[in-house]
């Protein structure tokens, strides 16, 4: 063989390795280049499923924490509404209180014995001062509608009216007057309450 023949087998053989290992060389970078693309497909996919699981569980606590907001907020209502009731409720029974004066107490007495009818029996409090209850009892002497008039060791202000031949008995204290002003007022004021609240 031939320098020449060799030179050119040496040549041949180095340009089939080149060749070879160009060939293979690609088939790796194309193999790497696939399974890049594979792994950033995955990862992108990851990465949505994650962004969509976290919007979901976001969008959960939020839902869940506006829903407890707004039940804080009627919850905060009511207990606001509640304590209003019980203010007013309060200073109702104070002015009424104050305004159970004897000379109210006189003018209700005989409007009530006026309109019973006979047979009534009057029942004022043991506190009540002597002079206002000698005033009614004298008034009230010439009515025929008195049966008695006799004091109430229970009655810690105003007075009770009872016909026993009916089976009833009233009593009209501070107390009590506050209590059914307060009934009849309550829902009138939740009302106003709420016509504030919605402004």
């Amino acid at each position: 063989m031939s320098e020449k023949t060799l030179e050119k087998l040496i040549a041949t053989l180095k340009t089939e390795a080149v060749e070879a290992a160009d060939k293979e060389a690609a088939e790796i970078v194309e193999k790497a280049r696939s399974q890049a693309q594979k792994i950033v497909k995955e990862a992108e996919a990851k990465r949505e499923e994650l962004l969509q699981s976290a919007e979901k569980e976001a969008e959960a606590i939020r839902n869940k924490g506006e829903g407890a907001l707004r039940q804080a907020a009627r919850d905060l209502n009511v207990s606001v509404r509640n304590d209003l009731l019980q203010l007013l409720k309060a200073a109702l029974e104070r002015d009424v209180e104050t305004n159970f004066t004897p000379d109210l107490m006189e003018k209700a007495i005989f409007k009530v014995i006026e309109n019973v009818g006979s047979g009534a029996a009057l029942h004022l409090p043991e506190t009540m001062e002597t002079k206002l209850a000698d005033q009614i009892q004298q008034r009230l002497q010439n009515s025929d509608n008195l049966e008695s008039i006799g004091s109430d060791a229970t009655l810690p202000n105003g007075f009770s009216v009872t016909k026993t031949d009916q089976g009833w008995s009233y009593r009209i204290t501070s107390e009590e007057v506050a209590e059914a002003l307060h009934a009849h007022l309550s829902q009138k004021w939740v009302q106003i309450l709420k016509n504030e609240s919605e402004v």
